[in-house]
């Protein structure tokens, strides 16, 4: 979490922004991966809540480069291009049934480790009209890496860790409810929320009664209000 505006994800967001100002992408997404690899703490860049969440649901499996085949690699930096033919990509059911229908063609994935383990993606998308990423722009993601790898694991993550520990003392609340109000202070409806923590609406509506108890607020917006000065409190 941060205390700006693009809380709680401010250092994602600004990754993506210094990739999309070195070279051209139509969307990207920079993920953290969780043991059980399953997505949190998404930040996505022209790319919709809910295919993110169809992704995650229905698709991740099939993705050529889900971070659990290169768990046991060395690569910083992989492309699509490099695990398919172009032949074999449009035979296959994830192009035909996800990447075609969401226009993605190209993507190069910078892959973030700690002590071997990935623990964060950053997927950059380009459409079927763009050309594939060369060799120039690869080097370059590759130099990049090693910058994302270290403020993940040694700002990020820790103050992240930090604050999300800080409301669940001051507030009492489960990790369940931090992982809900992440998602409204990042924008999410009640139904995305739903979706994303893969449970239905109306559990959601129960946390939320629960952190509107324990906050003592009687509103979405006292609740944005009430926690993003808590947080700038902290800094």
């Amino acid at each position: 979490m941060t205390s700006s505006s693009n809380f709680p994800n401010q250092f994602q967001q600004q990754s993506l922004d210094l990739i999309n100002s070195l070279i051209a992408i139509d969307a990207a997404v920079f993920y953290l991966v969780d043991p059980d690899l399953q997505h949190k703490g998404v930040v996505r860049y022209k790319l919709s809540p809910a295919t993110e969440i169809d992704y995650q649901k229905k698709f991740g499996h099939l993705d050529p480069l889900s971070p659990d085949k290169f768990h046991n690699s060395s690569d910083k930096v992989i492309t699509l291009s490099a695990q398919l033919s172009e032949q074999q990509l449009y035979r296959s059911e994830y192009y035909q049934q996800f990447m075609a229908p969401n226009q993605q063609r190209y993507v190069a994935d910078i892959l973030l480790r700690q002590q071997q383990r990935i623990i964060a993606v950053i997927s950059v998308i380009r459409s079927p009209a763009a050309s594939d990423f060369n060799p120039q722009e690869l080097a370059l993601l590759n130099k990049l890496q090693p910058f994302f790898e270290y403020a993940l694991n040694a700002v990020y993550l820790p103050k992240r860790v930090a604050e999300r520990q800080s409301l669940q003392e001051k507030y009492q609340l489960t990790e369940r409810e931090v992982d809900v109000l992440e998602l409204i202070i990042a924008g999410l409806s009640n139904k995305l929320i739903a979706r994303e923590l893969m449970v239905e609406l109306a559990t959601i509506k129960t946390h939320l009664i629960h952190i509107y108890k324990k906050t003592a607020v009687a509103t979405r917006s006292e609740l944005l209000a009430l926690i993003i000065s808590d947080l700038k409190q902290q800094h």
